[in-house]
């Protein structure tokens, strides 16, 4: 199960409705290198928060049988009386295509694969990320995201105890090799994860966001949050996970790089005057 994923995706097409509406510049693409799979700084603590999560939500060997994902749900932002569907194609060990249709407003498109990062939108057309927003998008992209955390994040630190949605929870700082630090709070009766706090990057800029998972059920042998409201500055996101599948077979075109993107590859930034 991609974790990352639950708790950012409905970001990422907030962002981009917001960037639809700025108008925001096309940049040229940076192709990223491999995140290293040594790492540093991890407290004892920590691990075995993190660790807790992965085998209260199905065990390292459910976590390793894993070989396609493909989630399904609904996605609204209620305040604008905005909803559509969505769906995600994933495969090891970071590729990865999302689609979100939304009627009132048009379909977001956004992809990984061999180290390009992109997005597209009816209104905005193709876009690639730079910079933190490439990582970011790398990091999201990680197939088994709580399973190998490990190779994801260079520091992991237990930051005390903290009450979220009436629950006792572990507090654990996650610091990525690049980006901004984000912030975890684990059930401490169940061991699930309950709330995430980050800086997240968008076409505009940081945004402080934070979401709250719930409705756990079971896909596959795995546990999968299915509920997830998320709110960046005023406006609130509600993501309903419908069905996941795994391990069935993906078509290879998901994962290719749109003609439109490819075309962007090499040419200069344009600046936004």
């Amino acid at each position: 199960m991609s974790k990352l994923f639950i708790h950012t995706l409905i970001f990422v097409v907030f962002t981009l409705m917001l960037a639809a509406m700025l108008a925001a510049q096309a940049p040229s693409p940076v192709v990223s290198s491999p995140i290293p799979a040594s790492l540093v700084p991890v407290s004892k603590e920590a691990a075995a928060i993190l660790d807790r999560y992965v085998e209260v939500t199905g065990g390292k060997a459910a976590y390793q049988r894993l070989t396609s994902e493909v989630i399904e749900g609904t996605l609204s932002l209620p305040e604008q009386n905005l909803s559509g569907k969505l769906i995600r194609y994933a495969l090891p060990p970071d590729k990865e295509y999302s689609l979100v249709d939304m009627p009132q407003v048009g379909k977001f498109e956004s992809g990984f694969t061999n180290g390009v990062a992109w997005d597209k939108t009816s209104m905005m057309g193709p876009r690639v990320k730079t910079g933190e927003e490439m990582l970011q998008a790398q990091r999201e992209a990680r197939f088994n995201s709580a399973l190998v955390w490990r190779t994801i994040y260079v520091k992991a630190e237990a930051a005390g105890v903290e009450t979220v949605e009436g629950e006792e929870c572990d507090k654990v700082i996650l610091t990525p090799k690049a980006g901004k630090p984000e912030t975890q709070y684990y059930s401490r009766v169940t061991g699930l994860l309950v709330k995430t706090v980050m800086v997240a990057a968008s076409p505009m800029g940081d945004v402080n966001a934070e979401s709250i998972v719930s409705n756990y059920k079971p896909y596959g042998g795995i546990l999968y949050p299915t509920r997830s409201v998320q709110k960046a500055g005023q406006q609130k996101v509600e993501l309903n996970v419908t069905k996941v599948t795994f391990n069935e077979p993906i078509p290879a075109e998901y994962f290719e790089t749109p003609a439109e993107i490819k075309a962007l590859v090499g040419k200069p930034v344009k600046v936004a005057k």
